[in-house]
């Protein structure tokens, strides 16, 4: 029997999570208020509906009662929302700085809720939440809230290196859903050979007949003609939050992607609930 050091979804260990950006300049962005509670209120955290949904949508999946009972309804949204606003406020230390080791991130320096955050919200079976504070880099709210994935001019950015994974990784429940069991994408960053969040490269998984199913950390765009397609739910990814945003925006559709159909050299937009929507090029044939 093969052995693993993380939880099953029987375990009380066992969690489901999101993570979601804390950023001021949310607070002055329209297209954020409809996340919000109450409703239209502005807020600094970015698309935090959503990021409730998925959990919820989850907590059922695995029969995670007491999660689903923090999270359901308005009522838990708003309880939700108050207790992210509690717990940063209780983390905040002078100048708005927070010390990685009181948040339990000691690889990070002092970081601080002045500028951006990444928030991992995380809710065990017994319904506890926690969250994980760490540094993230400043986007502009063009890259939140794009009006269209049309390719960026070109020079006008740096394009992230998109690479795809040289073995398929089957679809489970865990692939659909974001927990704490998160052993396929680690591999697949390892076989691709990127060591760090921060470095700007990705890698493109695919499932056991060949089709496209999402990035290590992101949701994934291909242009098929004149339309901008994203793999559908039964391939078996991750349902992210903003790839419902932009499906629900008409930016893009679903559409099943095969593996030997992307070629090297396409433009890619990858898409994640703390960086929003990035530009990158395929590169079927990088040194890893």
């Amino acid at each position: 029997m093969e052995e693993t050091s993380q939880p099953s979804s029987t375990d009380s260990e066992f969690q489901i999570f999101s993570s979601t950006r804390y950023d001021l300049n949310l607070e002055n962005c329209e297209a954020n208020n409809p996340f919000n509670h109450p409703q239209g209120s502005s807020s600094p955290f970015y698309m935090l509906r959503y990021h409730r949904d998925r959990m919820l949508n989850a907590a059922q999946h695995f029969g995670l009662e007491r999660a689903c009972a923090r999270l359901g309804n308005d009522m838990g949204f708003k309880s939700f929302t108050q207790l992210l606003q509690q717990r940063l406020s209780e983390l905040n230390g002078p100048d708005h700085c927070l010390d990685p080791l009181k948040v339990g991130r000691p690889e990070f320096d002092m970081f601080s809720l002045k500028s951006v955050t990444q928030l991992r919200i995380l809710i065990s079976r017994s319904g506890k939440i926690i969250i994980e504070p760490s540094p993230t880099p400043p986007v502009p709210l063009s890259s939140l809230f794009p009006t269209s994935l049309d390719p960026p001019a070109t020079g006008s950015v740096q394009p992230w290196r998109i690479l795809i994974d040289d073995e398929p990784t089957p679809s489970t429940p865990y692939t659909r859903h974001k927990t704490v069991l998160r052993d396929p994408y680690t591999d697949a960053r390892s076989r691709s050979g990127i060591s760090s969040f921060a470095h700007p490269v990705e890698v493109i998984l695919f499932n056991s007949s060949g089709e496209i199913t999402e990035g290590s950390l992101t949701s994934v765009y291909f242009l098929r003609g004149r339309r901008w397609v994203t793999p559908p739910v039964d391939s078996g990814g991750n349902q992210g939050t903003t790839r419902r945003w932009a499906l629900e925006k008409g930016l893009c559709e679903e559409r099943v992607v095969r593996v030997e159909e992307v070629s090297d050299g396409e433009g890619v937009w990858v898409s994640n609930g703390v960086r929003g929507f990035t530009w990158g090029i395929v590169s079927l044939n990088a040194t890893r």
